[in-house]
């Protein structure tokens, strides 16, 4: 159970900077016109995109760890 809230705060982390990154550069540029399905303050199609790009990418990364580990 502790190593699936560690992933789970990891990724969060993770989500946290990538939510970081759309208020202080997409929202404030005015970026957020060029990207289709983006809702300023609002969870949009690129959030989840995110969330689920940072989940692919940590599920990879973790059974490539435990793979190494074991061999």
């Amino acid at each position: 159970m502790p190593d699936r809230l560690a992933r789970f705060a990891v990724w969060l982390t993770f989500f946290n900077t990538w939510v970081l990154f759309e208020e202080t550069i997409i929202d404030r540029h005015g970026l957020w016109e060029y990207l289709p399905y983006y809702r300023v303050g609002r969870l949009c199609a690129w959030d989840i995109g995110a969330m689920i790009l940072l989940a692919l990418a940590l599920r990879w990364a973790y059974r490539r760890a435990r793979l190494e580990a074991q061999a």
